[in-house]
């Protein structure tokens, strides 16, 4: 009626490679890659999965079960030669990721609905906060996402449509230094799909 997996992890870095802010002999801010110093990441990740048909022993045509997928991890910098890193997080380490959600349906009807939250996180080794003009270097803010998906099956066909961002939720998740950019890559706005699969 209920699974579960639970695991925790230990990651110890030596001479990390990662991003650190500079400025350039011009004056502008820019984001360098190379050595940057000793890290440590740890945290705990687990996975429960509750089949809610067995547990309110509903009717076999009926499918229903509830997911929660958790990651916590704590990130640092321990030892660097570079200016301002040593006790600051490591880059591109939130410390939540959250994902649940709800499966159901009836006989060959499937709905589902799913919920992820990513917690905050830095794109630079120094932990800068507020964005530079190009916007390479800057925290990631926190976001989540509300998607909804419905399909049917019938025989060798099966429709599928769904909305992904129900909210509408204005995010990022990179940065980037190059092509498409550089700068903040904006995701999807809330959107619309439809697919019609044929087996043969």
């Amino acid at each position: 009626m209920v699974s579960y997996d639970l695991g925790v992890f230990g990651l110890f870095y030596k001479k990390r490679i990662g991003f650190v802010t500079i400025v350039d002999t011009d004056g502008s801010i820019k984001n360098e890659r190379g050595n940057i110093g000793d890290a440590v990441m740890y945290g705990v990740e687990s996975l429960f999965d509750f089949n809610l048909k067995k547990i309110f022993n509903l009717n076999n045509n009926v499918k229903l079960n509830y997911f929660i997928n958790t990651s916590v991890i704590n990130s640092e910098y321990t030892n660097s030669e570079k200016a301002g890193v040593k006790g600051n997080k490591v880059e591109f380490v939130p410390d939540l990721n959250l994902k649940m959600g709800l499966n159901g349906g009836y006989k060959n009807l499937l709905a589902n609905i799913q919920y992820s939250y990513l917690g905050s996180q830095f794109t630079d080794a120094t932990n800068s906060i507020e964005a530079s003009e190009s916007g390479v270097v800057g925290e990631i803010p926190e976001y989540d996402i509300l998607d909804v998906s419905l399909s049917y099956s019938y025989k060798n066909f099966k429709l599928e449509t769904g909305v992904n961002n129900v909210l509408d939720n204005a995010y990022f998740t990179r940065r980037a230094t190059g092509y498409p950019g550089p700068g903040i890559i904006p995701s999807s706005p809330r959107n619309w799909y439809t697919t019609l699969q044929i087996k043969f």
